[in-house]
């Protein structure tokens, strides 16, 4: 329990509310496994796919890659696909999470949403899934130039919101996301599953049945 009453709440987006992951696009285009473990490991690697979330576009991003391989069209094919097939790595919302959601935002509790995620692409997400609509303000490392766990994006959150991080909670998949925020005084959560995000936020007396 904590000491303020919980009077708002923050979602991190990837891995909470919407499965994404580069395999269900690249498992279709490199069927064989260690090859595509090399291509993820060695050319579209995470460093790579982080400057997304930094900011850089895509077309800047693959111009650094396409250039160590002008004879080679598959692997150019490959990393065009990035872009061209974004939407492919979505597998979907984590339906029973938006569930949560949707049941806090009935309630009138205000909805907050701080996400690594790609300038250029968050326009797509945001289309395919209508439920973004449910939170006041959205906070995007892409357009910030600033992802987590920088405590820097934690307080462009709290300078836009205003609200109080002692009264809020803070739902991150990721355990190096949670630290900056319960530094700032946020009530912090590790998603897991939807069914133990349920229970945590009923233990702080959140409006779920």
């Amino acid at each position: 329990m904590t000491a303020h009453p919980i009077t708002s709440v923050v979602f991190d987006l990837g891995g909470v509310l919407v499965d994404c992951n580069p395999n269900y696009l690249y498992r279709k285009l490199i069927p064989d496994e260690k090859e595509r473990q090399h291509f993820r490991a060695h050319v579209c690697t995470r460093q790579w796919h982080h400057s997304h979330d930094l900011g850089v576009s895509f077309v800047d991003n693959a111009q650094l890659l396409l250039k160590n391989y002008p004879n080679d069209p598959r692997m150019q094919s490959l990393i065009k696909a990035w872009g061209n097939r974004y939407g492919e790595m979505f597998s979907g919302p984590i339906d029973k999470t938006v569930d949560i959601l949707t049941e806090l935002h009935k309630a009138g509790m205000p909805l907050y949403a701080l996400t690594n995620w790609s300038a250029d692409d968050f326009p797509v997400a945001r289309k395919r899934f209508p439920f973004f609509s449910l939170f006041k303000d959205i906070v995007v490392s892409g357009i910030e130039r600033v992802t987590k766990p920088d405590r820097k994006i934690y307080e462009i959150l709290l300078e836009r919101t205003k609200i109080d991080p002692r009264s809020a909670v803070f739902i991150d998949d990721r355990e190096d996301s949670l630290a900056p925020a319960a530094a700032l005084g946020f009530t912090t959560l590790l998603f897991t599953t939807p069914e133990k995000l349920r229970n945590d936020l009923i233990n702080l007396n959140l409006p779920l049945a």
